[in-house]
């Protein structure tokens, strides 16, 4: 398969994700920026999980305040912000619908369903109770 050229900006995870993905399947321009999203996230994620593990000069310095002689730091939605963004890597990884190893795809939706879905126009023939008892009030 041709590869994509890998774009600017992203990291080592997600360099990876990007080349995994393009080496193996042939993209339309909207599973590319899907996919662009999709490693910009495993960056965040690398990244998050770093300054979890202790590693503040990941995101974060210190810099001593000569007004003062305390500083403090707080950061208190890294393991949040590291959920979060991993269910939006899942749904991303998702929404390509890349093929199996098998080449089987993803089941894919046929469209709107319940009250979105759109109405017949012709009708079938049938009468519903509901339709009787409107013609039933108004006398048709």
């Amino acid at each position: 398969m041709a590869t994509t050229r890998t774009p600017a900006g992203l990291s080592v995870g997600g360099r990876s994700l990007w080349r995994a993905v393009t080496d193996a399947h042939e993209l339309d321009p909207v599973q590319e920026v899907t996919l662009l999203e999709a490693c910009r996230s495993k960056d965040r994620l690398d990244k998050l999980d770093e300054v979890l593990r202790g590693d503040e000069e990941t995101w974060m310095r210190l810099i001593k305040d000569d007004r003062s002689e305390y500083h403090e730091l707080k950061i208190d939605s890294a393991l949040a912000s590291a959920n979060t963004t991993a269910n939006l890597l899942k749904q991303l990884l998702a929404a390509l619908r890349l093929p199996d190893v098998e080449g089987k795809k993803p089941q894919q939706r046929g469209g709107a369903r319940g009250a979105y879905a759109a109405t017949p126009k012709a009708s079938s023939g049938k009468v519903s109770s509901l339709d009787r008892a409107r013609a039933a009030k108004t006398g048709a």
